[in-house]
């Protein structure tokens, strides 16, 4: 089989985005885009390969005359600026003859398993005149829809959608000599763009067939770049919904961000498989290396320990999760020196210590070993007998031990972020009305105390840091000094006030993480090679 590299595009979307290298020297984990298909194409018997690229890439014509030397079936190389495919194909076509051919474009990412079947299933074939890729996956600009009859034979190739088009042309083409005379045709009469060849075949009356498969990625943009990162790398993307018990008058606005993440996700097109927490717990093994979640129940937050311990990606990590219970937080924010509330962490079983009355006469007292769920999880007390009451209480739920925080004066703020962003919020929830369990009022109208913003944002994500979670919100307070105190810390909040602007940032911080998991594992499997 002849084999034949479309890598004459300017690649001029790419360049704006900020990528500095020629199309065909991108890497896709660690392999450039014209290396990896000239590596596929030889893994499938080419008899040789043909590469047209345009006068201005120097840096990819000296690419390919290094590797010249180095494989094992010829090399035909034309260097020529062309107005389209079409004619970029043309240049290439007096290599191509006689016999059956394979041509696409350098930026088509395919998984090589279903290109190996494409190309065994054209050369066995002797009823058509060509074969085409298509898929039914449309990441596309502008798409061209292949029409189809029951046997998958091209009837024709529409620049629009109707309902009865299931399949877009994936830009690989298998043909024959037979296509080589229309392709001499368009030329002679003025055509252009590929996709007007291809209605050309169809009118000389050539049968082609279409072949499916199941994803064709183009890198046309710089997020593409990721995105197939992690189509040829085969890491499926889970993403799990918080219990409804964990999300206290607040299951509405928890099931809103996680859509509108899963969205942005499927957007930048990312497959998710989305797991309840439940089925999450149910399922065994989860299918996926690469886990965002909201998750906080104790099974599932021991589960997804387990699955990073194995090597799958979890934002915001199991660890992370754990570490924002109350008595680890409160452990981890004094001895990282995070400016917090004096604390002190009790039993719920055993007589108040002494020095509890240095801060009891007005606290917080907040169940120790998790989160809050219920109202009655933290508790203001004014005395001595109001805190034993709440922690008699506490033990007689099982809880065995307490975090009691002095009650600091101020305006509380709330805000939400995503640490390796630029997002930050931050508001007054008097102000918006805004409360789970109604404890704000404790603290009253906010009277609105100069504080320095960075400096709040600064100390939240060095609190995330010390957690270990990216996707955060939680409380503070403002002194009358303009000090700021953190009062509490969660993984993955609702985002309530501000969700349609933070879901973004949280579907990038995601993808940045799933790149850096791409990055190391490709690291990895080339040092094991």
């Amino acid at each position: 089989m002849k084999y034949a590299i479309i890598a004459a595009g300017e690649g001029s979307r790419l360049v704006d985005e900020g990528i500095t290298l020629p199309k065909p020297l991108v890497k896709l984990n660690g392999v450039s885009l014209i290396d990896r298909l000239i590596d596929i194409f030889i893994k499938n018997d080419a008899e040789s390969i043909s590469i047209i690229v345009n006068n201005e890439m120097k840096e990819v014509q000296s690419h390919i005359t290094s590797l010249q030397s180095n494989i094992s079936v010829p090399l035909n190389v034309v260097v020529k600026t062309t107005p389209s495919s079409m004619h970029s194909f043309f240049e290439l076509s007096r290599f191509l003859q006689p016999g059956k051919f394979c041509l696409t474009t350098v930026d088509t990412i395919f998984k090589e398993d279903e290109f190996s079947q494409f190309i065994q299933t054209f050369i066995a074939d002797t009823e058509n005149d060509g074969m085409m890729a298509v898929t039914d996956y449309i990441d596309d600009e502008k798409p061209l829809y292949v029409g189809v009859d029951n046997n998958m034979k091209i009837a024709g190739f529409l620049d629009r959608y109707d309902q009865s088009l299931k399949y877009i042309s994936g830009g690989i083409y298998c043909l024959s000599s037979k296509a080589i005379t229309t392709l001499n045709y368009c030329m002679e009469n003025g055509f252009s763009r590929m996709r007007n060849y291809q209605r050309q075949l169809i009118a000389d009356g050539l049968n082609l067939k279409a072949f499916p498969f199941e994803k064709i990625i183009d890198v046309d943009h710089a997020e593409d770049i990721p995105k197939a990162e992690t189509f040829l790398s085969s890491l499926r993307i889970a993403g799990i919904r918080r219990g409804s018990q964990y999300s206290p008058n607040n299951i509405d606005n928890d099931t809103a961000i996680f859509n509108l993440v899963v969205k942005h996700l499927k957007e930048s097109g990312y497959e998710i498989t989305e797991y309840s927490e439940n089925e999450f717990l149910e399922s065994s093994p989860v299918d996926a290396g690469i886990i965002f979640h909201m998750a906080r129940d104790k099974k599932s937050i021991r589960k997804l320990q387990q699955l990073e311990d194995e090597g799958i990606l979890v934002v915001n990590s199991g660890y992370g999760i754990e570490n924002c219970t109350r008595e680890k937080m409160t452990r981890l924010l004094i001895s990282n020196q995070i400016p917090h509330p004096q604390s002190i962490i009790v039993s719920t079983n055993k007589s108040l210590p002494v020095e509890t009355e240095k801060v009891i006469s007005s606290c917080w007292i907040k169940r120790g070993d998790f989160h809050a769920i219920l109202r009655e999880d933290v508790s203001y007390t004014k005395n001595i007998k109001e805190a034993e009451n709440t922690l008699n209480e506490y033990a007689s739920r099982g809880i065995d031990t307490a975090v009691i925080n002095e009650h600091l004066a101020g305006d509380l703020i709330k805000f939400y972020g995503v640490a390796g962003t630029d997002f930050f919020y931050w508001f007054y929830p008097d102000v918006q009305n805004h409360s789970k369990f109604g404890l704000e009022v404790i603290n009253g109208k906010a009277s609105g105390i100069p504080f320095d913003i960075s400096a709040l944002k600064n100390i939240c994500n060095q609190t995330a840091k010390v957690l270990n979670i990216y996707i955060y919100g939680g409380d503070g307070v403002v002194d009358a000094d303009g000090d700021i105190k953190i009062i509490d810390f969660n993984d993955w909040p609702s985002f309530a006030p501000c969700r349609t602007e933070a879901a973004p940032y949280i579907a990038q911080c995601i993808k940045k993480r799933i790149k850096e998991k791409v990055e190391l594992t490709t690291d990895n499997n080339n040092a094991g090679k």
